[in-house]
């Protein structure tokens, strides 16, 4: 039942931490060759790990990394799950007295705030990435990286998650509008009671139908399902209902305004889209990101990390090169892990990928120096974290996906 009442509050609730307890735990029978796995402690995303370890017979070691009841995407670009974090759960767990081994496998999605070259320096362990979803982990236990198909480093946004991700959309976005809507209600009759079941519905269309709404992700798809909505509107309205002209004007406008909001607001709840204002706002893409060739020592880690298949190995020259430039969302993974400097970008590392962030960072950031940053298209990037953790909940699935 307990379980029954959390995951009814996280259906809707994901915009707010849910701590769990950290440290090291057993899943099933672990010995001292089992594996070593990390994660967060998100509650919902430690208990989905438990799950399909214990479904797929895996026995492990689960380290509980002390991440503020953050999922992993949020709390590696907010700065709750970096090395240093990985770092102080390895040396206060005892695991190592517990296995004979020292491999450790990190969720994918952490990849923006922990950089496994230096985390291997600071504690002799041997940290790889898992997959980025928790269902491919005994596959990747069976094979090792070879195992791990390519699409399985790709967040997919499936249909389950974006149905989460829409009352959750959904609810956060009353947060904000319930105060202002009550007080309009005082003139406009009905409006808040109307408005509560709509914003809800365009939350949810906004998200399921993400992938086929016309124009990019951002205010573009968000307007494309407010004029659909609207006319659909309009139809019901004079043939069932009768609303005079300027009440029909009203209501279909409000409908615009509402849905080109919510699409503005959608891109953040995923690790797939940049939670730029210009990009949300116009469809205009500012994010340069480029390989050096003569740096890039050909370690392949940039597109083990990366959630949005953004590199590829050139079969010439056995280096990382740029294939898909505009899937980058500047989440920075590749930034923090890349051991030889070898890419460059216009943005920083460990920004989370939500508006909310996107105007915190811009707004400490006002007046500030430059911190010598060039021209894009030519900085190399330097870590930065800056998000809200409240206000960050981008969808993880199990170890990285699995969401506040």
């Amino acid at each position: 039942m307990w379980n029954l009442l959390k995951d009814f509050w996280l259906l809707f609730g994901r915009l707010f931490p849910f701590p769990t307890k950290p440290g090291l735990r057993p899943v099933g029978n672990p010995g001292r060759s089992s594996p070593v796995l990390v994660t967060c402690n998100f509650e919902l995303t430690v208990r989905k790990v438990v799950q399909t370890l214990t479904r797929d017979g895996i026995d492990a070691w689960l380290l509980v990394a002390p991440t503020k009841g953050i999922n992993v995407w949020c709390a590696a670009g907010g700065g709750h799950f970096t090395t240093d974090t990985v770092v102080s759960a390895l040396k206060t767990s005892g695991v190592e007295n517990r296995v004979d081994h020292r491999e450790l496998i990190l969720p994918q999605l952490s990849a923006t705030g922990v950089n496994v070259w230096a985390l291997k320096k600071r504690t002799g362990w041997e940290p790889r990435f898992g997959p980025v979803d928790i269902k491919h982990l005994a596959a990747y236990l069976g094979g090792g990286e070879s195992s791990v198909a390519r699409a399985y480093r790709h967040v997919r946004f499936e249909l389950p998650d974006r149905i989460v991700m829409g009352t959750n959309l959904g609810f956060s976005s009353l947060l904000f509008l319930a105060l202002p809507l009550l007080v309009v209600s005082i003139w406009v009759r009905g409006l808040f009671w109307i408005s509560v079941p709509l914003v809800f519905s365009l939350a949810m269309l906004n998200s399921v139908l993400v992938f086929w709404l016309p124009g990019k992700p951002g205010v573009q798809k968000g307007f494309s399902l407010g004029l659909m909505v609207s006319a659909a509107f309009v139809v019901v309205s004079q043939a069932i209902w009768g609303l005079g002209g300027w009440q029909t004007v009203g209501w279909t406008g409000w409908i615009v305004l509402v849905a080109t909001y919510l699409g503005y607001d959608m891109p953040g709840w995923s690790p797939l889209w940049r939670a730029d204002v210009k990009e949300l706002a116009l469809g205009v893409k500012r994010t340069r990101i480029a390989i050096v060739p003569q740096r890039c020592v050909g370690c392949g880690l940039c597109r083990i990390v990366c959630p949005a298949n953004v590199f590829a190995r050139d079969a010439e020259t056995e280096k990382a090169t740029v294939v898909n430039h505009d899937a980058c969302q500047a989440c920075g993974a590749c930034l923090e892990n890349c051991p030889a400097e070898a890419i460059e970008t216009n943005f920083r590392s460990g920004h989370c990928s939500c508006p909310a962030c996107a105007a915190i960072h811009a707004a400490r950031s006002f007046g500030q120096p430059a911190d010598g940053q060039k021209e894009p298209g030519t900085e190399t990037a330097t870590s930065s974290h800056c998000c809200d953790s409240k206000t960050c909940a981008a969808p993880d699935a199990a170890t990285s996906t699995v969401k506040p």
